[in-house]
């Protein structure tokens, strides 16, 4: 039996956040900065809402750590780290998608050795 993880409804969460957060935040205008979150949030959005389907079963957590990890670089990369807002919610926004997708890596290990 599949069973639901409540990790891919929280990255679609974030994903809907990253879309809306430009806006939210005040950060609309740097335009490197609103096309990481609404472009991430976006592939977020899709990949998790397909992993939670379970149309996808195996890799996902694997790529939603590699997306965590370019959000957290991402203000260091496209030249957007001295601007507070953008910055902290893309390093935040990060951390949580590769915490989460660590939890379910973690789970999934332990219902494997049961």
């Amino acid at each position: 039996m599949k069973s639901i993880r409540w990790q891919d409804w929280a990255d679609v969460l974030l994903g809907c956040w990253l879309v809306v957060s430009p806006w939210e935040l005040g950060y609309s205008l740097n335009e490197a900065a609103k096309g990481n979150a609404c472009g991430l949030g976006v592939v977020l959005i899709v990949f998790n809402l397909i992993s939670a389907c379970r149309l996808l079963e195996e890799g996902q957590e694997i790529f939603n750590i590699l997306l965590g990890i370019w959000l957290i670089l991402s203000p260091y990369s496209l030249d957007f780290a001295m601007e507070i807002n953008p910055a902290v919610n893309a390093i935040v926004v990060g951390a949580m998608i590769v915490s989460l997708a660590v939890w379910q890596i973690c789970d999934a290990t332990r219902a494997r050795k049961k």
